[in-house]
C-alpha cells in the first residue's frame, strides 16, 4: 500500500518559546473534534476585531491539533496562550488540516 510520506512526516513549526514542534495531518477522530471546533471560529466580528471567545476556539482547536505533537503543552491552555500567535496558529492549522502552506 502506498503512502504520502510528506504527511506522515508532518509540519515542522518554530514556537515563541523557541521550541519546534512537528505537527502531522489530524486523523479522522481528531478531524472530528477539531471542526466542531473551527467551523465556529469567525475572522472577526463586526468591528474588525476578535473576540475573548473567538480566541478561546483557536486556542481549543490549536490544543486539538497538538495533542500528538505535544500532549502537555495541548493540555495546558494557558502554556498554549503564551507561545501562539496568529502566524503560528495559521501554520498549525494548515498542518493539521494536511496542508504544509498556511497561504494556500
Amino acid at each position: 500500500m502506498a503512502t504520502n510520506t510528506d504527511l506522515h512526516k508532518g509540519k515542522e513549526i518554530l514556537f515563541s518559546d523557541g521550541k519546534k514542534r512537528t505537527v502531522k495531518p489530524l486523523t479522522i477522530k481528531s478531524l472530528r473534534e477539531f471542526m466542531k471546533v473551527a467551523n465556529n471560529m469567525k475572522s472577526g466580528n463586526e468591528e474588525g476585531g476578535m473576540s475573548d471567545e473567538d480566541i478561546d476556539k483557536m486556542v481549543s482547536a490549536a490544543a486539538i491539533a497538538l495533542k500528538k505533537a505535544d500532549p502537555e503543552l495541548a493540555a495546558d491552555r494557558d502554556a498554549l496562550e503564551e507561545i501562539l500567535d496568529l502566524a503560528t496558529f495559521a501554520e498549525v492549522m494548515a498542518a493539521a488540516m494536511g496542508n504544509a502552506d498556511p497561504n494556500s
